[in-house]
């Protein structure tokens, strides 16, 4: 008997490790490509208003300059981007309970020319019915062209 109730907690316990891996849903998947393709429109077109309600309050950035910034300290620099085009690629995603974390290849051109390619991490957290965006990281691949005001602040 002692024997059956070790081999039980035995399995028990690799079938709960196994689990704690979560699998991906494609509906995730689906939900979390449709909120970052948002997101990336939002600053594509300039649209603070639309960025903020993208985000989560506790939204920081530590941006490819070198510069970390809160949600309210990043939303004057969303004009930066209007104009710009993103294609992304190499995208991954992990899921632990409501957070997600997303990584890729972003490539942002503007006029239909290269400006910058980069390697992101972006967070998701899922509350209050929705992926709200709360983290971003962006570290430049090597392709940038200078004075094309990506990496520089707006002017006002």
């Amino acid at each position: 008997m002692q024997r059956l109730s070790l081999l039980f907690l035995v399995m028990l316990l690799f079938t709960a490790l196994q689990s704690s891996g979560q699998t991906l849903s494609k509906s995730i998947i689906a939900q979390l490509e449709i909120v970052e393709k948002e997101m990336f429109a939002a600053t594509s077109n300039g649209d603070s208003s639309a960025f903020r309600k993208i985000c989560g309050n506790d939204y920081f950035t530590i941006n490819a300059n070198g510069v970390a910034q809160t949600l309210e300290e990043a939303l004057p620099y969303t004009t930066r981007f209007k104009g710009s085009t993103v294609t992304l690629s190499q995208q991954k995603q992990r899921i632990y309970g409501n957070f997600a974390l997303r990584t890729g290849l972003g490539k942002a051109y503007i006029d239909g020319k290269l400006v910058a390619e980069f390697l992101y991490t972006s967070g998701w957290i899922y509350r209050d019915n929705r992926w709200q965006f709360v983290h971003w990281q962006g570290t430049p691949t090597g392709i940038l062209l200078e004075g094309k005001g990506l990496m520089e602040p707006p002017k006002n």
